[in-house]
């Protein structure tokens, strides 16, 4: 029995000495980036002893490394329990739970951390930027303006205070950052493409241009920075910048159902129809039940003459959502325009029962009622029409000319007179107006009325 317990004693020397020459030669592995070979040794060591805290931790470095998250924490819990004051074991484990997106089990390590070792300042950058991805902001900031006043500070901990301050809308200071984060590191895309939409918030949109600009030069294929960008120049109005850059992002695969709205919008803007129309089509072969695409193809059809196309467009922009009523004033402008004046009027009149206050719907139907000899009806509308709005000149003429058509030329001069009374000139009616009156013995000086 003595004889077995002095064999132990003289042999536990030698294993410490053992594991200890693994660690060195696993350290030397691990710095070539040999991680196998590390992993072996380090293994081996453990094995060598069972108790060897650092062995644990330096193979948990290794597992980190080769992105072996769940062995990394598993080999920091060991180290850990065998030393449960060693700081950077919860510093590194921490790491590894903010690699799995376990933020809040992160902070609770990170902040184990600094309580063991207070020295350890880049702790607070990484605590910062949990704190921020957690939405406490408050906290993040101030981790990150504690970690900013230590020297050799990466651009990091100035790009996420600048994210804190961002996601409080607080521009002025996010602006601020992302500057000494770019001022650090020149080629910071990220900073440069945040900064851009700081600027574009606060309405430097000639100084956000340029950081978009300089986004895409660093990275040509950064699909937000022409996302943004785009969106930018058509709130500017530069529709034809705004479609080069959504043609990219389609080069670069963003074939989604924005992109083809937006380029859209540009060329229907650019009074480019047909083209508006085969991106409305390809937006709807995206998304077949968003009724706003089909009214604007619709609208799109419209302004190139395919009525027929546009009311086919504009019910189903309705039968998909009923709210789209107001495109029967459309519908009824299609027909009027296909001098269907039946479907019309129609059309017209389900405007009227939507919108009993839609004066240019009255007059409208007014004029198809005129078409089909309706003359009557017509003059209905038309009064109706100015009873919503009483100085609407289009009503008085319309109504003059369908008195007129009835011969019932006092009623017509009438209207006649109170239209050049409230029609400032220079009036292309007023010639024909004033000849037929003199003709029709309703003498009437234009230049008296207009003073």
């Amino acid at each position: 029995m003595y004889e077995t317990i002095h064999q132990i004693t003289m042999q536990l020397p030698d294993k410490l000495k053992e594991a200890k020459t693994l660690m060195s030669k696993g350290d030397e592995f691990k710095k070539n980036g040999n991680y196998e070979k590390a992993l072996e040794c380090y293994s081996a060591a453990i094995k060598a002893d069972t108790k060897a805290s650092f062995a644990y931790f330096k193979r948990g470095q290794v597992y980190m490394q080769t992105d072996k998250i769940s062995d990394a924490i598993a080999d920091f819990n060991s180290s850990i329990s065998l030393s449960p004051e060693f700081s950077f074991a919860y510093y590194k484990r921490g790491l590894s739970y903010l690699e799995l997106k376990q933020y809040r089990v992160a902070i609770e390590d990170l902040t184990k951390a600094i309580i063991l070792n207070p020295d350890l300042k880049h702790i607070y950058s990484k605590r910062g930027y949990c704190y921020s991805i957690l939405k406490e902001y408050d906290n993040a900031i101030s981790d990150l303006t504690y970690a900013i006043g230590f020297e050799d500070i990466p651009a990091s901990a100035y790009f996420y205070r600048a994210n804190a301050h961002f996601m409080k809308k607080d521009f002025g200071n996010a602006i601020v950052d992302f500057g000494k984060a770019i001022n650090i590191d020149p080629d910071n895309e990220r900073a440069f493409l945040s900064r851009a939409i700081c600027l574009t918030n606060t309405g430097n949109t000639e100084e956000a241009l340029l950081d978009f600009d300089r986004t895409i030069t660093l990275n040509p294929t950064n699909k937000l920075a022409y996302q943004y960008r785009a969106i930018l120049d058509i709130r500017l109005k530069h529709f034809e910048k705004a479609i080069d850059d959504i043609d990219r992002l389609i080069k670069l695969k963003i074939e989604d159902k924005k992109s083809y709205v937006s380029r859209a919008y540009c060329n229907f803007q650019l009074k480019n129809f047909e083209a508006a129309i085969a991106d409305y089509s390809k937006a709807i072969s995206l998304d077949p039940d968003d009724a706003g695409l089909y009214l604007n193809r619709a609208n799109s059809e419209f302004n190139i003459g395919k009525y027929d196309e546009a009311i086919l467009d504009y019910q189903k922009a309705i039968e998909i959502d009923p709210k789209f009523q107001s495109v029967y004033f459309s519908i009824a402008a299609c027909y009027t325009n296909l001098e269907d004046y039946k479907e019309a009027i129609k059309y017209f009149s389900r405007t009227i029962g939507v919108n009993p206050k839609y004066y240019q719907a009255y007059i409208s139907r007014g004029i198809a009622f005129m078409k089909m000899k309706y003359t009557n009806k017509a003059i209905e509308d038309f009064t109706a029409a100015l009873e919503i709005k009483p100085e609407l000149q289009q009503a008085y003429l319309n109504r003059a000319l369908a008195y007129r058509s009835l011969n019932k030329f006092e009623e017509a001069a009438k209207d006649f007179i109170d239209f050049l009374i409230i029609s400032p000139p220079p009036n292309k009616y007023i010639n024909q107006i004033k000849s037929w009156l003199k003709k029709n013995g309703f003498p009437y000086e234009i230049e008296a009325a207009n003073t």
